[in-house]
């Protein structure tokens, strides 16, 4: 306990400027989170929008209508998803809403059905508008789906009902709260995608940290005392750990300031956060003990970082990637990071703690498989 005390202090002094980077990336992971999160009052009706119909049902043509009459959007109906695609990605929609299929059948019986999907472009607040003003929307038929006793031409009834106005009959419209409930979680979810790529900075110190101890013998010396290379390397990930959660602090301390609604508990954005740190830490020193170059441990932990943000959905989802991207992806930590995230947010019947154990053994077998190389740099006396 001694030794890795020793080796924590012997980081920290050595790179002390990594603190105050942690602390300008705290702050700026919550200058992000207000400006991705915080903005929920821009102008979003008479947006394009192109509406999916898979449903072909009174409830899918009421919300239709609804989307049209009552908010006030341009709605385009009649091609298929990927001309619709083109025209999004060439800005000319603002989003594509896709009805799946049994979605009124599921309201009438008070079946869970999969949500309606909404697809922007880096258009985070028009998709909170959309997405909050669904919720309201679903949130009134359900009522309707209870008061028909699973009478689908009830149901219907009721639905022109409410759509007229009669007898009492309200939509229930998506409040400031909700809306701005929707803007925080996207706002998060953006935040975080570029967490995974920021947090490789730690990963720059322990690289250059390990290839400058290699370079003066320090680990030679380590050889000729009793200490083990076991301590090292729990002496070093301390002090990252530490580092790491100067940052985690500042903002997880912000969105509790902020009472921040994001869609997780707050314990689970602190393990998110801490556990990636210990990924980031094993992958840096297999990228130091492998490459033993400074050079080459900038450009491997970079590269590591960007390459496996973009491969992992860290900015995008990855369910707009051909299938075998797909899958590639979920061998990097980075997807089951934003796959715990996009699951909680937008799934009511997700489990995270799959990708919660996931993430674990991956900090679990990164940090041994680098005590292992380092055991072996120091028997092979390379």
């Amino acid at each position: 306990m001694k030794n890795i005390v020793t080796f924590f202090y012997m980081s920290l002094k050595r790179n002390w400027f990594s603190i105050i980077v942690a602390i300008v990336l705290g702050v700026l992971l919550c200058v992000m989170q207000e400006s991705f999160g915080g903005n929920f009052n821009a102008a979003f009706r008479e947006m394009k929008v192109a509406v999916i119909d898979r449903d072909k049902s009174a409830l899918s043509k009421q919300f239709i209508s609804y989307l049209k009459e009552e908010i006030g959007m341009q709605i385009y109906t009649g091609k298929s998803y990927e001309a619709y695609s083109n025209e999004l990605l060439n800005r000319e929609l603002s989003a594509i809403i896709e009805i799946n299929e049994n979605i009124q059948n599921n309201v009438v019986a008070q079946r869970a059905s999969e949500p309606i999907q909404v697809t922007t472009i880096n258009n985070y607040a028009n998709e909170a508008f959309i997405k909050a003003y669904i919720e309201g929307y679903m949130g009134s038929v359900e009522v309707l789906g209870v008061a028909s006793g699973g009478n689908s031409k009830r149901f219907e009834a009721l639905l022109e009902e409410m759509q007229a106005g009669d007898h009492g009959l309200e939509l229930i419209s998506a409040n400031e709260a909700m809306i701005e409930r929707y803007t925080a979680s996207i706002g998060f979810k953006l935040t975080q995608g570029f967490y995974l790529n920021f947090i490789f900075y730690i990963g720059l110190f322990i690289g250059l940290m390990i290839v400058t101890d290699h370079v003066e013998g320090t680990f030679k010396r380590i050889q000729s005392t009793p200490m083990r290379p076991i301590e090292y390397i729990l002496g070093t990930a301390l002090y990252a750990l530490i580092v790491g959660s100067v940052s985690a602090v500042i903002y997880i301390g912000y969105l509790v300031f902020k009472q921040s609604d994001i869609g997780l508990p707050f314990w689970m954005v602190a393990y998110l956060l801490l556990v990636f740190v210990l990924i980031v830490i094993g992958i840096s020193m297999i990228c130091a003990f492998i490459v033993k170059t400074k050079v080459g441990v900038v450009f491997s932990i970079y590269g590591a970082g960007c390459i496996a943000s973009i491969l992992g959905g860290a900015y995008f989802e990855t369910n707009m990637a051909p299938e075998f991207m797909q899958r590639l992806a979920k061998i990097v930590p980075h997807y089951w990071y934003m796959e715990c995230i996009r699951g909680m947010q937008g799934r009511e019947s997700y489990n995270p703690m799959g990708a919660l154990v996931i993430l674990g053994l991956y900090a679990l077998f990164f940090m041994l498989l680098g005590a292992v190389l380092f055991n072996k740099q120091l028997t092979t006396n390379e």
